[in-house]
This record gives C-alpha cells, structure tokens and sequence, in this order.
C-alpha cells in the first residue's frame, strides 16, 4: 500500500497486510510516525531484539545511501495474533521500554539498527541520550569520504565529535583539549561530558564551517514547512554555502519520502518457538551477528519480557561493572549455580549459561525462582542489584573509607568471568547482611590478584562455581586462599614469588653486570628453590604490557582520583583515557634506531657485545619498572627530557638523581657506556621488584596466598 506526500500522521496501520497481501510501502516519514506512536497499531521491537549496535559510520553511511536515492531496503513485520506466545504480547517502544501489545501491534523482526538509524536522524529513539547528527552546510567532503554531504556525529564522549573523514575515529587529542579548554572557559570551569553533548552547538564541532543538527532540517520538512523558505533561511547561516543547502534539503525531502518495502512474516514461524528463534539468529547472518552470549540474552528477553527493562534500572542504581548482556549472564549462571536441579551434572551447573539452557529454564523452577530474584519484576529488591551495590563498595577507590581500593578506570577493566565470580561471592555471602571491612580487604585482594596473576580466566572460574554449589561454602579469607592455592596449583595463575625471596632476588639484580638478561633470565633467584618458577610470574607481570596498566593503575590510584574525580569509563562513555604510559627513561633515548648505533654507544659498548644492547634493549625498558602514569598533557611536554617526579612520590620513583643520571647524560645524542647500561638495567628491575613489593603487601594478596611453601591449605 503505497503512502503519497500529506498522509503522514492519519494514516491507520493496522490496515496493513488487509488484503492478504504479503508486502507493503511506507515511507521513511511514515515509518517514523509508526515507530514513534503510543496508540492506535504501534510498531514495536520483540523482546527477543538485541539492542542497537550501529556505530557513527553506519549511521552515516545509511543516511548517505538515503540522500543519494538509494534503496531504504526491506524490513521485516509481524502482526500480533490470538494464540502466540506471551512474549508476543509484548514489545520495546522507541525510547527501549516494554510495553503490552495487542492485536492491533505490530513487531519489527528486521531492520531494527536502520530504524534506530532514522529516528537519530530526527533526533528520537534511545541512540539520541548518547548520540547526535550533525550536517555540515558549509564544507564539501573530500574524495576519500565517500559522503554526499559532509555528515558528522558527537556524542556523549565525544561532544565536539569524531574525525569527518572516519566518524568512528576521536580527532586529534590536542585539538580536542582545545575546544574543551575553551568550553570550561565559557563555562566558568563548570562544564561536563554530558552537558557539551546537550548544550555544544555547531561552532563548537571541531573542523566544521556550518554545521546544524541534522534533527532541524528533518523535522522542519516533516512539519510541512515551504522547503524553499527552509533553503532561504539555512542559507543565511554564517559560513553555509547556497549550492550545497539547497542541494541538501531537496535530497533530504526526497529521502523522507523514499519507500521502504515491509514484508509480513509467516505467523507459522513465530507460533512455533523453536522456528522462532531460528529464524531470529539467522536474520542477523547478513549484518552484525551475534554473539553465543548474544544470543542467550535474546532468548531469555523473548521469554521474560520484562528483563531488560529491570536491568535498565539495576544498571543505573547498581552501576556499570559491566554490560547488560554479561550482569543477566552472570546473574543465571549464579541462580542455577546455589539452586541445583535433580541429576544435574556439574558442568551443567557451573557453566556459562548457553541456548539451550534457556530452552530449558522452564522446566527448572528452583533454578527460575532464583534467577527471578536476582531480576524481579518492578518495585522488588534485586539480588543482582544489591550485589552490585556491594561489589562496588567494596572495590571501589575512596580516598577516606576505601583509600586501597581500585579506581575507576581499573574497575573497566574487569573481565566477565571475573563479574560472574563476584557476583557469585556477594549473593554466597549474602547481600543483605553489612560487609565488614574484612570482607571488603579480601575481596579487593582477590580481584587484584585475578587481574594480576589469573593466567585463564574461564578456569579460574569454573573453579570458584565448583566451590559454591557446596551450600556450606563461604567467602571467607580461608576460602579464598583455598581459592588460590587451587589456582596456582592447577596453573590457572601464575606461582607468585613470597617476599621471603626478594632479598635474593635484589641481590640478583645488584651483582649483574652491563650485559642486558634476556626475557627467560631474568629474576631467575626465585626459581632456584622452587619447582613452580615463581620468578615466571614476575617476567609476565613486568613485560605483559595490559598487566603492567592495571597494576600501575592500582598503584598510582592516588594520583589518578586526585587528578580526574569526574572520570568514569564505567559510565558507558567513550572518553578518551585522560593518562598516558609513560617511560621513566624515555623511549627515544633507548630505542633509538640502531643505524645510529655508532654516534648513540661509547666504543667500548661497540667493542663489546653491543648485539646484547641491541636485542635486550627493548624488554627492559619496556616493563613496568620503566613505566608510570602520566596526565597526556605532561607527557608531550616531557617529550624526551628529564624525569620529574610526582610530589609524594606519587610515580613510585624514590631516586630520580639516579635516573636523571642516564636521561640527561645528553639527551639530543645519548652515548651508552657500559655504566649507562647497567644501571639502566638495575634501576629498572629493581623498581620492578619494589612495585611486586607494594603490590603483594599492600594489596592484601599476601593474606590470601598459602600461608605454607608446601601449599597445604591453613584451615
């Protein structure tokens, strides 16, 4: 049923498909109205949808195709009927909330991520809390952007958005801390992320002449405006050139009325679930798939509706430690984890919930009523929530009550198994009781030695489920260092050296020569007692460069609060990581190209063994000893100059004089004697060892480590 120009807005769709037709035509126009309206035949998501994963340049680029007359492309419909399943009684609305459907609805099955596309662009839809259009009026995209138009995007992130040749790409870091510098300014020092994304107009968006929201100039053509008195008026624009508005608002009509072809889905697959849910997954094989978790969540949304609005609200109130998809995950493999069914085998038990296990929830009701209580319907308290609450008291950094605990940008970094574990110790330990602040020391040293140490996330994993399907098991510190003493054990994490063997290990370091070790000799002194080699997890903490960013996190955690209160990666934004891995002994000055070999090492060095320099170079002065945070702004100030400390020793660096020593022997043409290279080897390694020192006393791993050398657990 073709839609003509001025039916917009009265048109009653529940007369789709009234002919026993299997196809229909609307409008990009009407297909926005029917998307957005709240009574009448709404047009709804299943339940089952995952939600919108479209980044910047697929947005554009659908918008691109539209301004160029291309095809809008088919979607996929269905009616919903007497005789369905409860799930089709349901739908998600434009702004992401469930809502009951009736026979008039209908539910969008395909084209979910262009329809979440098109109403960005009238700034509607749940993409536009984070996400905004923009259109340049004034400049020409170049050849290599392949655009139309020169479309641009921000967000809450990136509020003076994103590079105009790759929109998913940040613009160059000093042109946005000038733009924001001049934000605060007119600001009074008082602007956030958020309010720039609300507030910034387009003189703010970086290397734009005229840019407007996109939203305008749609919205001013759906209220009917006269489209020459909108070319008239957007021409006046400071910066905007006439050919390029009018062209844009006469192909921007034209795509509002361009056509999309609806095809209705067979209500025989719909009515049959397990048809349902095939035909769903293999929709997504031409665009974004979906992932095995994906894909659990969606069947679990499809059978209780009513999940995803609950964990919108448990996200808000319990915070972010991780994304919706893995908290549900988590929050079932927990459930059918401490309620067991009859004849369940272990791995069914302990495992990361899959498909098939949902298929089968049903009929587990000891399972369901738990996994119910970690997710209740509305105005209940969630187990899931208030396990998050506790999770992130616990861990959290806070200068007065948690001044050990993890900053924010570390709690980013969990890994999901991780999140499973957590949640699994907050619900055995039980979420309503008050957490002592020996409950939280243990559970803070826990996760650092996981994101330390833990070589295979999964098995460690598998392994704290084990445990808890014993219903007497607790978190306790005994239980935890059962836990670890398990792990390193079995090789799930890395044998870590005790303090009693750092002395040898100092004097390992003290009495080598200039000669650079190579990966597998270094702090071999922890080996020489021990069949584990614990010095191995010393080479892997000290070279892993991921590992080396989370302990300095932690160790510098000071430092990064006081600089940065207001930054949150927890948040879901993409800001940009307001620090920078810096090398103590700049890079430059060791790992100079080695062409330059001749003017850069003392002749003794080349005489003698300077291949040892050449290929041992990097490995030092790449590891955590050579390594601190730094504000991005420092660090391109230093460049390769002298180290300045952090006052309070904030960088962990206790001897700066003896750094300075290397550093500024001559910065623009450093010459490596022998001396230069033993002690950049020395004071390196013997940072290394200072840090492990901090990290295994402070931290709290040491309590939770076997108490024995021969590792019987302490009970």
């Amino acid at each position: 049923m073709e839609m003509n120009e001025g039916e917009m807005g009265t048109y009653n769709f529940y007369e789709l498909f009234s002919r026993n037709n299997t196809t229909e035509l609307l409008t990009i126009n009407c297909l926005a109205d029917w998307r957005q309206a709240t009574e009448g035949s709404r047009l709804f998501l299943p339940p089952i949808q995952r939600s919108v994963v479209w980044s910047n340049e697929q947005v554009i680029n659908y918008w691109d195709s539209l301004l160029r007359g291309y095809s809008a492309g088919m979607m996929l419909v269905h009616r919903v009927k007497k005789g369905e399943s409860a799930a089709s009684y349901k739908g998600r609305d434009a702004d992401g909330f469930t809502r009951d459907a009736n026979e008039k609805d209908f539910q969008l099955f395909d084209g979910q991520q262009r329809m979440a596309a098109v109403l960005l662009g009238l700034d509607k839809g749940q993409m536009k809390d984070s996400r905004k259009l923009w259109v340049d009026l004034g400049t020409e995209p170049k050849k290599t952007n392949d655009l139309r138009f020169q479309l641009r995007m921000t967000s809450t992130g990136q509020p003076f958005g994103y590079r105009p040749d790759a929109p998913n790409q940040k613009i160059e870091l000093g042109k946005r801390q000038e733009e924001w510098k001049k934000w605060l300014e007119k600001q009074a020092g008082q602007g956030t992320p958020q309010r720039a994304f609300t507030d910034a107009t387009g003189r703010e968006l970086i290397d734009a002449k005229c840019a407007i929201p996109f939203a305008s100039v749609c919205n001013s053509l759906r209220e009917k405006k006269d489209r020459d008195a909108i070319i008239a008026e957007l021409s006046k624009l400071e910066g905007a050139s006439e050919s390029l508005v009018d062209k844009f608002v006469r192909k921007l009509a034209e795509a509002l009325e361009s056509q999309v072809i609806l095809q209705q889905v067979d209500s025989k697959i719909v009515a049959d679930q397990e048809e349902y849910i095939r035909f769903f997954t293999r929709l997504g094989q031409g665009g974004t798939r979906l992932s095995d978790d994906e894909l659990t969540y969606s069947i679990i949304k499809h059978q209780y509706p009513r999940i995803h609005d609950r964990m919108k609200e448990i996200m808000c109130q319990g915070g972010r430690l991780a994304g919706e998809v893995d908290l549900v995950l988590a929050a079932l493999r927990v459930a059918k984890t401490i309620a067991p069914w009859d004849k369940a085998r272990e791995w069914e038990v302990v495992s990361r919930p899959k498909p098939a296990f949902v298929f089968q929830l049903k009929d587990k009701d000891q399972v369901l009523s738990e996994f119910l209580a970690m997710i209740p319907q509305e105005n209940q308290t969630a187990k899931l929530e208030t396990a998050l609450i506790r999770v992130r008291k616990a861990l959290s950094y806070d200068v007065k009550e948690h001044p050990k605990g993890l900053p924010a940008v570390l709690l980013a970094r969990l890994p999901h198994e991780l999140i499973d574990v957590l949640i699994l110790f907050a619900v055995k330990r039980g979420v309503d009781e008050h957490w002592p602040e020996d409950v939280h020391e243990t559970l803070r040293a826990f996760v650092l030695h996981w994101l330390l140490f833990v070589r295979d996330n999964g098995k460690a994993a598998w392994r704290a489920f084990q445990h808890a399907v014993d219903k007497n098991w607790a978190f306790t510190e005994c239980s935890i260092r059962n836990l670890v003493m398990e792990y390193e054990t079995a090789g799930e994490a890395n044998f870590i050296p005790r303090r009693a063997v750092l002395s040898n290990l100092r004097r390992e370091v003290e009495q080598r020569d200039h000669a650079l070790r190579p990966w597998a000799e270094r702090f071999t002194a922890a080996d020489h007692s021990s069949e584990r080699k614990p010095g191995e997890a010393l080479r892997v903490l000290s070279t892993n460069r991921e590992l080396c960013m989370r302990a300095l996190m932690w160790l510098q955690r000071d430092y990064i609060a006081e600089q940065w209160p207001d930054y949150d990666p927890t948040s879901d934004r993409d800001e940009d990581l307001p620090i920078d891995l810096d090398h103590i002994i700049p890079h430059d000055i060791f790992a100079f190209h080695w062409s330059q070999n001749y003017k850069r090492l003392e002749k003794e060095v080349i005489s003698d063994k300077s291949e040892n320099f050449r290929w041992g170079r990097d490995i030092v002065g790449n590891s955590i000893g050579n390594f601190r945070w730094l504000a991005a702004s420092d660090n391109r100030k230093r460049g390769k100059g002298a180290y300045d400390p952090r006052l309070d020793n904030k960088d962990l660096v206790r001897n700066p004089d003896r750094w300075n020593e290397i550093i500024l022997n001559d910065p623009n043409n450093q010459l490596w004697s022998n001396d230069n290279i033993a002690t950049f080897q020395r004071l390196i390694d013997l940072r290394t060892l200072e840090i492990y020192e901090i990290i295994l006393t402070e931290s709290g791993i040491e309590k939770v480590l076997p108490l024995d050398p021969s590792h019987k657990a302490t009970l």
